[in-house]
């Protein structure tokens, strides 16, 4: 092992840690494989020990009247920074922080100590007050949800600014998912000039002569094609090319559009868990596991628990807005065909070719990688020229932008709480508690407790970013902690990411959409209108969800787990 230590200054200094036999690291479950760091924080007995060349790790112990360990994690091939959190007295000349590593070569490394000020200890109590506040304004609807997320947006820059860390603009611009607003971006001006062609008044009135005018067939079909659209395309196009045809085919038929438009995005969210690429935490957990899962392995696992669920889902629908979904409707069909045509053929044609190859394009992700926001926006940009080439302020005010300001927002207020180490404190607790689990029985205590609290988060918390917070920790947990593999944590990760997006109107970007594509139409749909039906809904489907893991560990993944 190899050991640098120096007093701790609050300035940056790079270090350059040279072969220095000390024998091997302990703890940490290491396996001799690859290379881990260990960083101490040391209160020395005197400046002696602090000044000592080349001193021993013997040496360091003796001289230390207390040692502290604040990180321990393997080392990539890539560059990569670790955030660590300490805690040292007022007048710390006699503190050094000692930074062991099992490498066999040198090891570069560079350590920046900042100060955060009288706010340090209160900053995760803090974030937590933010957010409560933020989705207070937006469950009341004392604001509007993008006037909410703004101040909430400005309250955590303003925290950062305290600590002396306010980040630079690019970093805040840095912190919005540019994937999600330019896929918003780029589909909303596409679904826009669409709707200039009579197309979607056509296809309302097709979905009800399919459904032979019954309510529950129609809803059933609506419902059926979205789960099955959100596996393939993301959530988010789905219910961009879903929400317009039920607005019209509702306003059509008079009936109100809100428990089908809900109906719908409660299955987006639920038909996106089946696959890789059809909702944004599995693309994010199958990037960062790239070497322990594929999409195949994403389909023969999640696709199943999504089958499962469905059923249960669609009846607790029906049962929940009763009337509203069922019976008859009382529509002349043959007349609405004379009556809503397709008006624009020409603009059809070319609409009807760039939609058809970006969806192609969507489908064709597993084999192409090509971001689907890019695919959206060059679709965009190709239907503007072949639209309008001198009138392209017409199409743009398809655009919903205070939808995209208020998602710009969300993102930055949720990246912030994460600076303030809100998600961190989160990760870290869950997997204190993992640890802390009977061994024979800890894997399966690991996946109830991650389906369940990634769940109750991802309805709250953006479940973008906490995902990719906890996939790091997952790999930390299983290198650090017996008995337990990563495989199952990530389905676990998936099922309660995916379905938690169901417990609240802003647990997923589908069901932003969808609300914002209703209060377009006239049909206004609130926090509490989501809640009331989205939140027995995930519990429903985590429910099942994590009996079918237990299923699978029983079977499958016990007899495997931590090798």
């Amino acid at each position: 092992g190899h050991v640098a230590g120096r007093p701790v200054d609050p300035t940056p200094h790079p270090d350059y840690l040279e072969p220095h036999d000390l024998g091997p690291i302990d703890g940490g479950g290491h396996d001799g494989i690859h290379n881990y760091i260990t960083v101490y924080l040391m209160d020395m007995k005197s400046q002696d020990c602090i000044h000592a060349e080349d001193p021993t790790w013997e040496q360091l112990l003796e001289c230390a009247d207390k040692k502290v360990e604040v990180g321990d994690f393997k080392v990539g091939e890539e560059e990569s920074n670790k955030l660590l959190e300490l805690q040292i007295t007022e007048n710390p000349i006699n503190t050094v922080m000692v930074i062991r590593t099992d490498s066999v070569g040198p090891l570069p490394i560079a350590i920046q100590l900042h100060s955060l000020g009288w706010l340090g200890p209160y900053q995760v109590g803090i974030a937590a007050l933010i957010m409560a506040f933020v989705f207070s304004l937006i469950t009341t609807e004392a604001l509007h949800r993008t006037m909410a997320a703004m101040i909430g947006a400005a309250m955590t820059l303003v925290v950062l600014a305290l600590q002396n860390r306010v980040p630079s603009l690019s970093t805040v611009v840095g912190w919005m998912d540019h994937g999600t607003l330019g896929l918003l971006w780029g589909m909303m001006l596409i679904v826009g000039i669409t709707m200039r062609t009579g197309v979607f008044e056509w296809t309302g009135v097709l979905a009800c002569k399919l459904s032979g005018g019954d309510k529950t067939k129609l809803l059933l079909l609506l419902c059926l094609v979205t789960a099955v659209l959100s596996a393939f395309l993301d959530n988010v196009t789905t219910i961009l090319l879903i929400a317009p045809v039920t607005c019209k085919l509702c306003k059509l038929v008079g009936i109100d559009p809100r428990p089908f438009l809900i109906s719908e995005a409660i299955f987006s969210n639920v038909g996106g868990t089946a696959t890789m690429i059809g909702d944004p935490p599995n693309i994010i957990i199958g990037n960062m596991l790239a070497q322990y899962l594929d999409f195949n392995s994403f389909l023969f696992n999640l696709a199943p628990g999504v089958l499962l669920t469905s059923p249960f889902v669609f009846k607790y629908l029906i049962w929940y807005y009763g009337d509203s979904v069922k019976g008859q409707l009382t529509v002349d069909i043959v007349k609405l065909q004379k009556m809503y045509p397709i008006t624009n053929r020409g603009l059809l044609i070319k609409c009807g070719v760039v939609l058809g190859c970006v969806i192609a394009s969507f489908f064709l992700h597993p084999v192409t990688h090509l971001d689907p926001a890019w695919i959206a926006i060059m679709g965009a940009v190709w239907l503007l020229v072949a639209f309008d080439m001198h009138h392209c302020h017409e199409a743009l005010l398809g655009v919903e932008w205070d939808t995209l300001l208020f998602f710009a927002a969300l993102f930055v207020v949720v990246e912030g709480v994460g600076e303030l180490g809100l998600l961190r404190f989160i990760a870290n607790t869950l997997s204190d508690m993992v640890g802390a689990a009977d061994l024979g029985s800890r894997q399966i205590f690991a996946i109830i407790l991650i389906v369940w609290s990634s769940a109750i988060f991802s309805a709250f918390v953006d479940n973008i970013p906490f995902t990719a917070t906890m996939v790091p920790i997952m790999l930390q947990m299983v290198d650090q902690v017996a008995g337990i593999s990563i495989e199952p944590l990530a389905w676990a990760l998936a099922f309660g990411a995916c379905f938690g997006g169901n417990g609240t109107l802003i647990g997923a970007s589908a069901n932003i959409v969808m609300a914002s594509k209703a209060e377009v139409e006239g049909s206004h749909i609130s926090f509490v209108d989501f809640f009331k039906v989205g939140f027995p809904v995930m519990i429903l489907t985590v429910f099942i969800a994590m009996l079918y893991l237990i299923l699978l560990n029983t079977l499958f993944w016990q007899a495997t787990a931590g090798m």
